[in-house]
């Protein structure tokens, strides 16, 4: 009876410990508006931000049904600068889907500023998108380390 038990004592452990091996990056729980947040306080803009409202967020990016939550700020639209941070439905949907929106987004606004406002195509060429599990974030910005340092914080 007591090697029965120390069995299934070993097979528990066993289980245990194969559950948690998953990906780091699936068992991220992200605050998404203090992610943006931060974002938006911890580094310096030339443009003040402002959080667009849920129908702005579907007119610049197509993701109706792949995200949970959005939070997105943008400037006057006299510089490139951009803030945008999804919750997506899960992570494949993340990566395979959320995160080339974004890529696609940011070579658009590459074209449009290439004309109108060229000196923040810079911006845009060092643009951060990152995507760990189910989030995807974006920030346009003249701190590429900076952004990447707050990121750091919330999806590691």
């Amino acid at each position: 009876m007591k090697k029965w038990l120390q069995g299934l004592a070993a097979g528990v452990f066993a289980c245990a410990v194969l559950a948690s091996c998953g990906s780091q990056n699936e068992d991220i729980q992200a605050d998404i508006n203090a992610l943006a947040e931060e974002l938006n306080t911890g580094i310096t803009y030339q443009d003040p931000l402002a959080k667009l409202d849920d129908d702005m967020v579907g007119m610049l990016y197509s993701v109706d049904g792949l995200v949970d939550a959005s939070v997105v700020y943008m400037g006057s639209g006299a510089t490139a600068e951009e803030i945008a941070v999804f919750d997506c439905v899960d992570a494949a949907t993340a990566k395979d889907k959320v995160k080339p929106i974004v890529e696609e987004h940011v070579q658009s606004q590459i074209e449009a500023f290439e004309n109108y406002v060229p000196e923040e195509v810079a911006k845009l060429n060092e643009a951060v998108v990152r995507q760990a599990g189910e989030y995807v974030v974006l920030s346009v910005s003249n701190d590429k380390d900076g952004a990447n340092e707050i990121i750091d914080k919330y999806l590691k």
